[in-house]
C-alpha cells in the first residue's frame, strides 16, 4: 500500500538537484517565541554570542571585542522548511528557496556537502527530552515522502544532523534531531 505524503507544490525544475534530506530540531520547546518565526528572526538578525542584538550593538561590541561569536544576518533562514504544531495541528513552513544551498549542516574544516546536496528541514521541539508527538512524527514522515518523491531521494539519504558528522568521519558535535528521535525507525517508516 502506498504511503501517504503531503500535497506540496514542489517543482524540481526550479530547484537544485537535491540528493538527500537532513532533519534538525530546534532543541527548544515549541511555543510563543520559540516557533518557526523565531528561528527565521534568529537567522536573519545580528547575533553576538548567539543572542540577537541590534546592528548598532553588534558594531559597538565588535569594535570593543565584547564577545566571542559575531554573526551578521543571513539573507534567509538556513533551513528549506520547518514543521511545528500550531493549535495542536502540524503545519509546514517554507524557508530558504529550493534553488539555494542550505546553511544548516556545514562542518568547519570538513565539508559543506550536506548544505549543497541535502535539503535542510527543522522540526520545532526539543527531541533530546522526548520524541515528537505521534501527530508530529507522522506529519514529518509525510513531508519527507513528498520531498523524496519529488527529487527521487532514497530513504538511506534521509539523515539526522548528527549523522552528518558520522558520514564525514568527524566526531559528533550535535545530537540533532534529538536523542529521542530514532533515525533508523524514521527511515524504516518511509
Amino acid at each position: 500500500m502506498p504511503q501517504p505524503k503531503l500535497d506540496l507544490a514542489i517543482d524540481p525544475s526550479r530547484s537544485r538537484p537535491w540528493k538527500g534530506i537532513v532533519w534538525h530540531h530546534s532543541a527548544s520547546p515549541d511555543g510563543v517565541g520559540r516557533d518557526w518565526g523565531a528561528i527565521v528572526r534568529y537567522h536573519t538578525s545580528y547575533r553576538v554570542d548567539f543572542q540577537i542584538v541590534t546592528a548598532e550593538e553588534f558594531e559597538r561590541r565588535l569594535k570593543l571585542g565584547e564577545g566571542r561569536s559575531f554573526q551578521k544576518p543571513w539573507k534567509s533562514v538556513g533551513y528549506h522548511g520547518g514543521t511545528e504544531l500550531v493549535n495542536g495541528a502540524a503545519v509546514f513552513n517554507w524557508g530558504r528557496p529550493l534553488v539555494q544551498i542550505g546553511a544548516h549542516a556545514g562542518v568547519k574544516d570538513a565539508s559543506n556537502r550536506f548544505n549543497e546536496e541535502y535539503l535542510g528541514l527543522c522540526s520545532i521541539g526539543d527531541f533530546d527530552k522526548a520524541p515528537p508527538s505521534p501527530e508530529h512524527w507522522d506529519f514529518n514522515l509525510r513531508l519527507t515522502r513528498s520531498f523524496m518523491e519529488a527529487f527521487r531521494i532514497p530513504p538511506s539519504h534521509v539523515i539526522g544532523h548528527r549523522e552528518v558528522f558520522d558520514r564525514l568521519g568527524v566526531p559528533r558535535q550535535k545530537s540533532c534531531p534529538g536523542r529521542s528521535w530514532d533515525m533508523d525507525t524514521f527511515r524504516s517508516e518511509l
